[in-house]
C-alpha cells in the first residue's frame, strides 16, 4: 500500500523517568512489518488510482470532530461514568468502531489526515516551526494544509453538496487552508466552552440548507485544557467539589504534590457531558425534521489527552494509547445498527469511507480504505510525530499496530518497545525480544515522503495562543 506526510505537536511533561522504553519485539511481527515496510517503500502516489464510487447516493453528512476527546472517557466505549448519554444512544443507533486510531497526538495533522485521507508520512503537514528573523521576530510558525491535495469539503463541493464549517482553534482558520471547499467558514480562534454557540450556529444554518444535499463539519474545542466546563457542569464528577477550572500549567505541581489527578479528571469529564448535551440539541433537530433516514452522522477526534499513565499530562508528546485511541461513530442510512466493529482503523479512512457512502467519483490516492464496504483485511495502522518543533532524523516518533500488536519507536533515544494491546491495551507490560527488523518501518512511516507544503505567517495574537497552550 502506499503513502504521503504529517508530523505532530508537543504537549507536557511533569514527570520523568531516565528510560521510558527499551529494545522489546516479537519475531514473527518483526517479520510480518519487514514484509510490509519493502512493499510499501516500493509503492507511490502515482501508481494505481481507487475509484471511490461504489454506493448509491445518499442525501447528507454531519462530521462532529471532538478535540482532545479519549474514547475511554465516553460511556459507550465502557467508561464508567455516565458523561455520553447522546453520545450513546447515537451508537446504539449506528456503528462504533471499538479500536480507532489517530494518525498524529495533536489538532493539526490529524485533522490534515481527517481532510485528506493520508497517513503522517502523506500530507506534510507538520509541527509548527518557528523561523526567527534577524531582529528576533517569529515570521513563519506552522505548515499549512497542501492545496494541491483533493480534501474531503472540496470533493463533496465538487459533488454538489452544500458546506458549512465551524471550527475553535486558530490553527483550523482559512489562514492554514482548511477552508477551502466550503461555502461558509467560520473559525473562532479559541474556541473553549463554544460548544452551545457552535451548535446553534449550525442549527441556524441548517434550518436554511436543509432541503438540498449538505455536508457539515463541526470541530468543538472544549474538552482541550484548560479544563473549564460551565455550570453545573464544573461540579457534575467532583465529589467534593472546589475547582471550577483547571489548568496543567498552573495546577500542575499542585496535583502531583497531592499524588491525585483525580480534579483535572473530573474536569475533563465534565467538559465531556457539557459537549455531549449540546450534541443532543444537534441530533434532536435532524430527528425533528425528518432527516435521520437520509442524514449520515459521524462523531470523530482527532486525538485523546494524557493523565499521567505514562508520566505525561496533555498531549503531543507520545504515542501511547491515551493519546491515539480515539472515539469514532457512525450512524445513518446505509450503516448496521447496533453494531460493535473490532477491526482496527484509522482517521484516514473516513475521507474515502464518506465517499463512497455519498455516491461520489474520486480517483485519487488515499491511504486509508471505505470500512463500510467490508473487512479491510490486515494492515498496518500508522501514526506519527515530533516533540519539538523542527523536523531532524534524531526528533521522531512513530508507533503502528498491526493485528492487536504495536510497536513505539521513541523519539527521545529512538528506543523500540511492543505491546499486546489485546493482553495488554494499557500498555504496561512491554513484549520480550529483539527490534531488528523494525526500525525501517517505523523511521518509513516517520520520515516525510517528499518536500513541504509551505508555511502560513502567523500574527502576534495567534502565536501568543499558542504559547498560552504550550505548543510554542
Amino acid at each position: 500500500m502506499p503513502s504521503w506526510v504529517c508530523i505532530t505537536q508537543s504537549g507536557s511533561r511533569l514527570k520523568s523517568e531516565d528510560t521510558i522504553v527499551s529494545k522489546y519485539n516479537k519475531l514473527s511481527y518483526i517479520v510480518m512489518f519487514s514484509l510490509l515496510a519493502i512493499m510499501a517503500c516500493a509503492d507511490s502516489k502515482d501508481e494505481t488510482e481507487e475509484n471511490l464510487s461504489q454506493t448509491d447516493p445518499q442525501q447528507n453528512i454531519i462530521l462532529i470532530i471532538i478535540d482532545t476527546l479519549r474514547a475511554d472517557h465516553l460511556s459507550c466505549y465502557g467508561y464508567h461514568r455516565n458523561t455520553s448519554p447522546a453520545i450513546d444512544s447515537l451508537a446504539a443507533e449506528g456503528t462504533l468502531w471499538a479500536n480507532a486510531q489517530a494518525q498524529a497526538p495533536w489538532t493539526l495533522p490529524a485533522h490534515a489526515t481527517i481532510w485528506t485521507g493520508l497517513s503522517v508520512r502523506s500530507h506534510r503537514t507538520l509541527n509548527p516551526v518557528p523561523i526567527m528573523s534577524e531582529s528576533g521576530e517569529i515570521q513563519k510558525l506552522i505548515y499549512t494544509l497542501d492545496k494541491d491535495l483533493p480534501s474531503l469539503p472540496v470533493l463533496l463541493s465538487e459533488a454538489g453538496f452544500s458546506t458549512r464549517g465551524i471550527a475553535n482553534f486558530t490553527i483550523l482558520s482559512d489562514v492554514y487552508g482548511f477552508d477551502a471547499g466550503f461555502d461558509q467558514y467560520s473559525c473562532n480562534e479559541d474556541g473553549a466552552g463554544r460548544a452551545g454557540i457552535s451548535v446553534d450556529s449550525l442549527i441556524i444554518w441548517l434550518d436554511e440548507h436543509s432541503d438540498e444535499r449538505f455536508f457539515c463539519m463541526m470541530h468543538l474545542y472544549d474538552v482541550h485544557s484548560p479544563y473549564s466546563p460551565p455550570e453545573p457542569y464544573n461540579t457534575a464528577f467532583q465529589e467534593d467539589p472546589d475547582t471550577e477550572y483547571f489548568d496543567w500549567e498552573i495546577h500542575g505541581d499542585e496535583i502531583l504534590n497531592k499524588g491525585s489527578r483525580d480534579i483535572a479528571i473530573d474536569l475533563y469529564d465534565g467538559e465531556i457531558s457539557w459537549v455531549d448535551d449540546n450534541l443532543s440539541r444537534l441530533f434532536s433537530w435532524v430527528r425533528e425534521n425528518s432527516l435521520e433516514d437520509e442524514t449520515l452522522i459521524v462523531v470523530i477526534s482527532d486525538h485523546g489527552e494524557e493523565f499521567l499513565e505514562h508520566d505525561w499530562v496533555l498531549h503531543g508528546e507520545t504515542l501511547f494509547q491515551e493519546v491515539l485511541w480515539i472515539p469514532l461513530i457512525m450512524s445513518g442510512p446505509g450503516i448496521e445498527r447496533g453494531t460493535i466493529d473490532s477491526t482496527y482503523v484509522g482517521q484516514f479512512d473516513l475521507l474515502p469511507t464518506l465517499l463512497s457512502w455519498a455516491g461520489v467519483e474520486c480517483t485519487s490516492y488515499f491511504d486509508g480504505i471505505d470500512i463500510l464496504s467490508g473487512p479491510g483485511g490486515d494492515r498496518v495502522i500508522p501514526s506519527s510525530g515530533t516533540s519539538n518543533f523542527v523536523w531532524t532524523e534524531r526528533d521522531q516518533m512513530a508507533s503502528t499496530v498491526y493485528n492487536h500488536s504495536k510497536t513505539i519507536m521513541m523519539n527521545e533515544m529512538q528506543d523500540f518497545v511492543s505491546f499486546d494491546l489485546v493482553n495488554d491495551p494499557v500498555e504496561q507490560i512491554p513484549l520480550p525480544g529483539d527490534s531488528a527488523g523494525i526500525e525501517d518501518v517505523l523511521f518509513y512511516w516517520a520520515t516525510p515522503q517528499r518536500g513541504f507544503p509551505g508555511f502560513a505567517t502567523s500574527d502576534e495574537a495567534t502565536i501568543q495562543t499558542l504559547r498560552d497552550l504550550g505548543y510554542i
